[in-house]
């Protein structure tokens, strides 16, 4: 499994923290969580030299003013007995999450979702496209038990760790996983001298033989989980993932991010980047393999 012992928390001082925190809370508890990073970062204020001659006051450090407020949040909302520590930057988000990502070893990043609070949801995927470590997006609306946890999986490694990570959590929990796999009909099934449904039918079967194999490799066995298959006829595998899910009530969608090189899982895979997309109520977890993505960004860097 995926060890999660140490998390990264995107703040934005908005009512987002509040969900955040509290979801956190229960991600100490589920994981064993060792360490919790809660971040946040404030664009700088560049004023004209005029102006600052004439406000000194604006460019005042508020950093510590900041963490004193994000603090005070922390320990109202924040419920579990876990080691942290509330770092206030300045400058671009983006760039300042990744660096303490990288710098502290982190293992999950979780990020807020937002639909209807203030506040774009921008960030959030442009980062899941960055981040060496596995990301973690909470909407708003999420609740913080968990109770059925959806797997698209296309028989992958990448899936392979995305069920690993749902079964720890099962195992915890007790919480149902549903495995979703869609599968396609070839552009020259006619040749076979069968029917379009009927061809269907044979894909089906041999998707529901590779999820039973797929299960075994994790020790599971068919009858362990709910295994879900779907014929994609849109050529769009992450927009029936989430009807799935949304079918299903899914308190949680874990992806692997897919990949078969080092740069690829960097970069994620089409369906979780469409997943990313999507103005969703339901948590995402997109699982990568950290240490394979460090390893290709330290031999980038020997070039």
């Amino acid at each position: 499994m995926y060890q999660v012992k140490r998390l990264l928390v995107g703040l934005d001082m908005s009512e987002m923290d509040e969900k955040l925190l509290s979801y956190t809370s229960g991600l100490v508890k589920l994981f064993g969580v060792e360490m919790v990073y809660f971040l946040h970062v404030a664009k700088s204020l560049d004023l004209p030299k005029k102006v600052i001659e004439k406000y000194p006051d604006l460019m005042a450090p508020v950093d510590e003013a900041l963490e004193r407020d994000i603090t005070a949040k922390v320990k109202k909302h924040f419920t579990s007995e876990c080691e942290y520590k509330v770092e206030v930057r300045e400058g671009n988000a983006e760039d300042k999450i990744l660096r303490w990502a990288d710098q502290k070893e982190i293992d999950l990043v979780v990020m807020g979702r937002k639909r209807e609070l203030r506040g774009t949801g921008v960030l959030p995927g442009r980062l899941a496209k960055t981040v060496h470590c596995s990301l973690l997006l909470v909407p708003e609306s999420a609740t913080d038990k968990i109770t059925r946890i959806l797997v698209p999986v296309d028989f992958s490694k990448t899936s392979s760790m995305a069920l690993d990570e749902a079964i720890f959590i099962k195992e915890a929990t007790g919480a149902e996983i549903i495995l979703h796999n869609s599968y396609r009909v070839p552009s020259g099934y006619h040749l076979s001298g069968k029917s379009y449904e009927e061809f269907g039918e044979i894909m089906k079967s041999n998707a529901y033989e590779d999820a039973v194999e797929f299960l075994q490799r994790s020790g599971l066995k068919a009858s362990d989980v709910t295994i879900e298959l779907n014929l994609d006829e849109d050529d769009d595998p992450a927009e029936l993932s989430y009807a799935m899910a949304e079918e299903k009530n899914a308190d949680l969608i874990i992806i692997g991010s897919k990949g078969r090189t080092g740069l690829a899982s960097i970069l994620l895979g089409s369906v979780a980047d469409k997943m990313i997309q999507y103005d969703s109520k339901i948590p995402l977890m997109v699982v990568k393999d950290k240490k394979a993505n460090l390893d290709f960004l330290q031999a980038l860097l020997k070039l």
